[in-house]
């Protein structure tokens, strides 16, 4: 008796019997079934929080709309307005969220943006929040490059198009990006990628990267919209990818986002920035009308990084050249090109030099973070512009070479 039930206890304890393989596989569904229950919630999240900024954005822009509507009708009232427009602005610009280097055209906004106002409204256009483009689970649009043309020493162009296009919304802001995402060739991959998925499943130094840039034009004509990137030797992602780039190449990217265009009831424009900025301040040049006066201030290594420029005749565009650093000096050892071995920029001193026009002026100050942190101050509080009528953004830092 004894031995007979001893084997019989060996034989349960090697095999389960049939509850204890119930329980496993109720555990199992009961794993399964939290996992799907927090997928559900995830998407449900996600999906709620697209219509909540939608509904946002519809809700403040019907607020500034009448607004405008009771400026021009003489009902406003701005104390109380102001009060309210001082204290959400000071929460904005504490807000932060990193830094974008040199190979970032656009993307990272920590200031905030000045958009066109209702036509013939009085005083400074309302500063929208909303950032189209730039929720990471939008759907992804997938082209191919058609075309790339190196525009001058520092830069090159390429241009995306096929059947992808169809996907392409656009919008009207002048400083509309896309945020192309780079998956490591290594792996094999395909776009559309399933992002989420390869984020939880793929080692850190393999996960897909995403870096931001602004579109230089759109040709819905031809299905084409070009961008263009800074070349800052083998650093980084972007920068290599774009220099080896061939046609036929597939690229995937979310958006267009945006949050600027020239301001039709300002007086006058401003537009200050390095070869980062350029993109958005050539779409913006090419925007104004043809009776637009203003002055743009651009910065490039030298000559050769010089671009034709289509704008009005009443805009001085002005090429600012980077000075050599002491010879001898050479370059800092993160200093990435085409900024290595070079002082910094002249941008400042051109901005404070600058014979100021009369009337209500609507600027456009991107670029390097330094830059753009000093010119910030100089606008505000020397030359008294209002904080609403000025779009600045660092799209990068000195002395940082990585993305």
């Amino acid at each position: 008796m004894g031995n007979d039930h001893h084997e019989a206890g060996g034989d349960d304890a090697g095999r389960p019997d049939g509850a204890q393989l119930a329980e496993a596989g109720a555990q199992a569904g009961m794993r399964a079934g939290v996992q799907d229950d927090l997928d559900a919630a995830v998407e449900r999240y996600r999906a709620a929080r697209e219509r909540y900024a939608v509904a946002k954005y519809e809700y403040k822009a019907a607020k500034y709309a009448l607004k405008a509507a009771r400026l021009r009708a003489g009902e406003g009232h701005p104390g109380r307005d102001d009060a309210r427009r001082k204290d959400h602005h000071g929460r904005h610009h504490g807000h932060h969220r990193g830094d974008h280097h040199v190979d970032h055209h656009g993307g990272h906004r920590d200031e905030p943006h000045g958009v066109p106002g209702p036509a013939g409204a009085p005083g400074p256009s309302p500063v929208r929040r909303l950032d189209h483009g730039d929720h990471r689970d939008r759907q992804q649009v997938v082209m191919e490059v058609v075309e790339t043309e190196r525009i001058g020493e520092h830069v090159q162009r390429l241009t995306l198009g096929g059947d992808g296009f169809e996907d392409f919304r656009d919008n009207a802001f002048t400083d509309k990006y896309i945020k192309i995402i780079f998956v490591d060739p290594s792996l094999g991959l395909e776009p559309p990628y399933d992002v989420k998925q390869l984020r939880r499943t793929l080692p850190r130094h393999q996960r897909p990267v995403r870096r931001t840039y602004t579109v230089h034009s759109v040709d819905p004509e031809a299905r084409t919209l070009a961008i263009d990137v800074v070349l800052h030797g083998e650093a980084g992602v972007a920068g290599p990818w774009a220099a080896s780039a061939q046609v036929g190449d597939r690229v995937a990217f979310s958006g267009p986002g945006g949050k600027y265009a020239p301001d039709p009831g300002a007086d006058w424009h401003l537009f200050v920035g390095d070869e980062s900025a350029l993109p958005a301040i050539t779409a913006a040049l090419a925007a104004l009308p043809s009776d637009a006066v203003g002055t743009a201030l651009l910065e490039v290594t030298g000559p050769a990084d010089e671009q034709v420029l289509e704008h009005p005749d009443g805009v001085q565009v002005h090429w600012l050249h980077r000075e050599p650093s002491v010879p001898g000096a050479g370059p800092g050892p993160s200093q990435p090109a085409p900024w290595a071995g070079h002082e910094p920029s002249p941008l400042v001193a051109a901005v404070e030099g600058l014979d100021w026009r009369p009337g209500r002026v609507h600027a456009f100050v991107h670029g390097e973070k330094s830059v753009v942190k000093r010119l910030r101050t100089h606008l505000l509080e020397a030359r008294g512009m209002d904080k609403r009528m000025l779009s600045l953004s660092s799209y990068w830092t000195r002395g940082r070479d990585g993305d």
